[in-house]
């Protein structure tokens, strides 16, 4: 019995070791990475000046305006597709996959990097001065990118707090916690005022108030990647276009609270016969709603 428990003990303090050792190879990773995460923040600041551009122009009213939106809109239709390659998926999403660390749709980190649990295991001094390294690197990702500003979401902030944990056990955590959890007021640019993703967007499907079509589906936002949400708003009801490949919702849903969504909006804005072109906004757009079966349970 006693050997069990040992044999117990040490696959604990390995699978332990092994997860420290994937934390802090993470943090390597985006340390290494931060360039490229800043070329990041310039494409979306980019897409926002283009909106900015768009917004005063009168396509419907002045020929000029509407070669002008135009344009503009090309611009903003080739950036969008650029949103596919931030880091935050290609780099971020996949380098946490590849460790293990990724789970329901963000790092899964706090629960697993408990401090009791951690020092209980036969931490060396050379990994522990490891530790303490990785602390000012990953405050130097944190403030050369400002990465989460884009982002909302649990991912950053969650890697802030069990890390915030984690670190003062080994080191002065104090400085950790006044960068990422109480910044001290600095001089900053003043912020550009966000473009109204409406004033891009006129509704050819059925003539709803493209910031009513919005409003109703903002839902959808939070299972949808970065950008997803407005790019669908684009090619279903601008557009009318189809995508090279169907969006994926990301997180876990219900897909009777997904039809719901798209069932309200019909009995809203629809009229009685045109159902299933309501249907298709679904069907003909997102992975796993196949179109008979969705039709036939629309209301459901």
């Amino acid at each position: 019995m006693e050997k069990i428990n040992t044999d117990n003990e040490y696959e604990i303090a390995r699978r332990l070791k092994e997860y420290r050792a994937a934390v802090l190879e993470f943090i390597d990773y985006l340390y290494d990475n931060r360039s490229l995460m800043r070329d990041d923040i310039k494409t979306i600041e980019e897409m926002s000046r283009i909106g900015e551009k768009q917004s005063p122009l009168k396509p419907r009213e002045y020929y000029k305006d509407k070669l002008k939106y135009d344009e503009r809109n090309k611009a903003f239709m080739e950036k969008l597709n650029e949103l596919d390659e931030l880091s935050y998926s290609t780099l971020i999403i996949l380098k946490a996959k590849e460790l293990g660390l990724y789970k329901n749709s963000t790092i899964e980190i706090r629960n697993n990097l408990d401090v009791t649990a951690h020092l209980l295991s036969d931490i060396k001094p050379g990994e522990a001065e490891k530790i303490v390294k990785a602390k000012d690197k990953y405050l130097t990702f944190r403030k050369d990118t400002d990465f989460c500003n884009f982002y909302t979401g649990s991912l950053f902030h969650d890697l802030d707090l069990a890390l915030i944990e984690f670190f003062g056990a080994f080191t002065d955590v104090s400085d950790m916690e006044r960068a990422l959890l109480k910044p001290q007021p600095q001089p900053q640019p003043q912020p550009q005022p966000e473009a109204d993703p409406a004033k891009d967007i006129t509704n050819h499907f059925d003539k709803t108030p493209i910031g009513n079509v919005i409003e109703h589906f903002k839902e959808l936002e939070k299972y949808m990647g970065n950008g997803e949400f407005i790019k669908w708003i684009k090619l279903a009801f601008d557009l009318r276009q189809l995508p090279e490949q169907k969006f994926t919702l990301s997180r876990q849903f219900l897909k009777k609270d997904i039809r719901h969504i798209f069932h309200s909006y019909w009995k809203r804005y629809g009229k009685k016969g045109n159902k299933s072109e309501y249907v298709k906004l679904l069907s003909d757009y997102f992975a796993g709603f196949e179109p008979n079966n969705t039709l036939n349970n629309f209301h459901k």
